[in-house]
């Protein structure tokens, strides 16, 4: 018994010390460069790291050379078996803003290893609140429109369904 006591111990040790001492800023600066393959580019931003999360605060997304988005607070949380990104108070930019006229409070999106091809999503803004999923595998983004407020601007892209207001499409 005092066998297993240790060994789950040990394991939870080595858990915890995973987290705490990953190198949670130098996986940013990775996914940055990725990032910027694709043509999107994070600018402004100021980091800070803690023992459990890395947050980024003011960052300003620009798209092939256009400022599309910026957020107050981007807080990541690369956890072992769960990673979970909070954004608040986005706001989309120029070109985004005239094609798009809405606001976020925040968007959460959820990653699990039990799922590797699925993210999790829970969106509230100014056009009600909605939940979805990316499916990196057959790449398609889903958002149901669960409570709609003002959705008036963002109609001509929503479908119709059984369930209410939805988004599909490949990405």
């Amino acid at each position: 018994m005092r066998l297993v006591r240790n060994s789950i111990f040990t394991l939870l040790f080595i858990i915890v010390g995973f987290i705490v001492f990953m190198p949670k800023v130098e996986l940013y600066y990775k996914a940055e460069q990725l990032l910027k393959k694709q043509g999107i580019v994070i600018d402004n931003e100021e980091i800070k790291s803690n023992p459990a999360a890395l947050k980024i605060l003011h960052p300003v997304v620009y798209f092939r050379g256009v400022d599309v988005a910026r957020a107050s607070v981007v807080e990541l949380k690369p956890l072992l078996f769960v990673n979970r990104l909070k954004a608040e108070n986005i706001e989309l930019l120029n070109v985004a803003k005239n094609f798009l006229n809405i606001s976020i409070n925040s968007l959460v999106a959820n990653h699990t290893i039990f799922k590797p091809y699925y993210i999790k999503l829970n969106i509230d803004g100014n056009f009600g609140v909605a939940s979805g999923y990316i499916d990196l595998k057959s790449k398609i983004i889903h958002i149901d429109i669960v409570e709609p407020k003002d959705i008036n601007s963002i109609k001509k892209f929503l479908k119709k369904g059984k369930k209410g207001w939805f988004y599909e499409s490949k990405i």
